[in-house]
Formats: C-alpha cells, sequence, structure tokens
C-alpha cells in the first residue's frame, strides 16, 4: 500500500481535482484506521463528484467508523436517491440506524438489500443479535454457510456475524480464510464497526499487516526495564518501567490504555496469572499524547513475606505488556515470547491503567 500512496499523491499533484483520486485516496487511511483523514478525504471526493453513489456510501460507512450516526443516515439516505438499489456488501444506511436503535427501519432496508444482492444479509444477522434474537442470526449465518458451498460468498461476512455472536475464534478462522482466497474487502475490516470487538487482540493487527495494511502506530513501547527492590517485608518485590511513545501530531482525547500483567510460575514450571499484590503509578506527572515524547509508568510486583503459601510454590514469572489507543492494540512487549503465546489476549479482572 506504500507504492499506492504515492501514485495517489502523484494523481492529486497531477489532478487537484480527481474525484477518483481523492476517493481511492480517503480508502488508505481508513484501513490503517486513521477515520478522521478517511472521513476528510471521502467528503473532499464528494465533494468533486456529488453524484457517485459508491462515494456516499464509503461516506456513510466512514460517517458510522467516526460514530457520527446522524451524519451516516443522512449520507445513507442521500445513496438511496442517488441508486436504490446500490449495496456494495450491505446497507450502510441499514447498518445506522441499527446503531441508532431502529432496528425496524434496519430490518426493512437489509430485507431489501437481500432481494437485490441475492444473498442472505449479514447486517440482518448482526441486528438480529442486538435485538436479543440469537437463534434467527443462526438461521441466517447458516444460509450463508450453506452458499459457500454453491457459490462465492466473502469470508469477511461470515466472519463479521461470527464477531456479533461473540465467536471470535470461528471469526479469525473466516478472516484467515479471506487472506488465503484474497478478498478483496478483507482491508475494511480496519475501520468498519463489526469487527471493533477484535481490535484489542494482538492478532487483528497482524492480520491487517498480513493483508497489505501498513501499519504505524500511534504509540509505541520505548522501554520496559525490570529492577529489584530491596525489601525486608517482601518475597519479592519488583518494579518494572515502562516507556510509551506517541507518534508525532497525535491528538489528545482519545483513550490511551496500557495495561500490564504479571505472572507467576509454579514448582510445575507453569505460567499462571500472579495472586501477588500488583500496583501501577504514572512517572510522568502531565501525559500530553501531542508531546511526541515518551511517558513512563511504574507497575510494581510485591509478594510479602506474610503472604499465605499457595499449594502451588509460586513465585514471579514475566509479564506481559499491552498498548491500546482507542480499543485497538498498538504494541506489546514481554519478558517471553512464550508468554505471548500462552496469553494472546487480555486476562479478565487484570488490572490496568488508562488515560
Amino acid at each position: 500500500m506504500i507504492s499506492a500512496d504515492a501514485e495517489l499523491q502523484r494523481a492529486l499533484q497531477l489532478d487537484p481535482n480527481s474525484a477518483p483520486a481523492h476517493f481511492f485516496s480517503a480508502l488508505l487511511p481508513l484501513f490503517r484506521g486513521e477515520l478522521q483523514e478517511g472521513l476528510r478525504l471521502v467528503l473532499e471526493a464528494k465533494r468533486l463528484d456529488p453524484v457517485s453513489p459508491v462515494t456516499s456510501y464509503v461516506a456513510t460507512a466512514a460517517y458510522l467508523a467516526n460514530d457520527r450516526i446522524d451524519d451516516a443516515i443522512v449520507e445513507g439516505q442521500r445513496t438511496l436517491q442517488l441508486d436504490p438499489n446500490y449495496f456494495y456488501l450491505d446497507s450502510n444506511l441499514a447498518a445506522a440506524y441499527r446503531e441508532n436503535g431502529d432496528f425496524a427501519k434496519a430490518i426493512e432496508l437489509y430485507t431489501q438489500a437481500q432481494s437485490v444482492r441475492h444473498l442472505p444479509s449479514t447486517g440482518l444477522a448482526i441486528t438480529y443479535v442486538r435485538m436479543g434474537k440469537s437463534d434467527e442470526a443462526r438461521k441466517i449465518l447458516d444460509q450463508l454457510l450453506q452458499q459457500t458451498q454453491t457459490r462465492y460468498v466473502p469470508a469477511p461476512s461470515i466472519a463479521a456475524v461470527y464477531v456479533a455472536l461473540g465467536e471470535k475464534e470461528e471469526a479469525f478462522r473466516w478472516l484467515d480464510r479471506a487472506f488465503a482466497e484474497h478478498s478483496g474487502i478483507l482491508q475494511w475490516i480496519a475501520f468498519l464497526p463489526e469487527f471493533r470487538p477484535l481490535h484489542s487482540d494482538g492478532r487483528f493487527p497482524i492480520l491487517l499487516q498480513r493483508a497489505g495494511v501498513s501499519y504505524d502506530p500511534i504509540l509505541a513501547i520505548t522501554e520496559t526495564k525490570l529492577s529489584q527492590i530491596a525489601d525486608s517485608n517482601a518475597q519479592e518485590h519488583l518494579l518494572l518501567k515502562v516507556g510509551v511513545k506517541p507518534r508525532p501530531k497525535t491528538e489528545n482525547g482519545h483513550v490511551v490504555r496500557i495495561m500490564v500483567s504479571f505472572y507467576d510460575l509454579t514448582k510445575g514450571n507453569k505460567f499462571v496469572p500472579t495472586d501477588a499484590q500488583v500496583g501501577y503509578n504514572w512517572l510522568t506527572p502531565v501525559r500530553d499524547w501531542t508531546d511526541a515524547k515518551t511517558k513512563f509508568i511504574a507497575a510494581t510486583y510485591v509478594r510479602p513475606k506474610n503472604q499465605e503459601s499457595s499449594t502451588d510454590d509460586r513465585h514471579y514469572g514475566g509479564f506481559i505488556v499491552r498498548v491500546y489507543f482507542d480499543g485497538k492494540l498498538q504494541d506489546s512487549r514481554a519478558s517471553s515470547s512464550s508468554l505471548l503465546k500462552l496469553f494472546p489476549r487480555e486476562e479478565p479482572n487484570v488490572p490496568r491503567s488508562s488515560h
């Protein structure tokens, strides 16, 4: 995508008023998860070519990705006016109605999309899940799976239903299939709201990179320094200093989460989440993420001498640090690569540090 970006920049230099160049330029930041920039560029394409249904369709998707639901509804209605039967993946207007809680209008539009595309509607299945009708959603999923026996069904569409049902393993299995099939819409998962539940999973950015999406993390871990603290009252007292550096031009107002997880090693040489006392505090008092300087946080691991001994004779085993920006995993570090394989997703009830 780096070469595509360069070619599109050249196209814009040759013709700054080229609507197609602006349109395709908008897709690249959307695929990278740069939602505001993607929206800005697609709206510029819309200004240059206001009667293009595909531009209006993507503008609706970009509004949805930016959680501007009312704007998505207005733009989705405009798409219908331009072409009542234009549904590239599914009805974005229906998705906007669903996000707004208007399930009846969403179902009506998804049903219309089904009749036009002659394919069971992924969006309709997701809507049924939101309504608490998982059985109805699974009926549509079964129909989609049956269709794969006789015709091509985009694997990301099936994955989206599994995401809605909370079955992440099946979702990733179908996304892997999408990669193997060279799916032309795989990159769309970077910004479609249906796939947000996968953003915190370490496999998600790796999948995007495999799909050719250039990934420049907004936050990067620069340091994980572990030191032992002298403490006569503790069996073990450790301090982990973590450095996190924002990318230049990062904006404030986003949710930054730094999750530090400690693990113990049992007498059977098994890694388990720690039962020691853990704590977190910022070493950088003012955290201005527009400033590209590294910010530091300290995580402590303390096993007091008077702590009741566990039956598995635990002691410190290692750590994992994960950094998230608006719920998307940006970077991760671990004391051992085996820990990342053993604990590929965040553990529930693990203390977190956020800003």
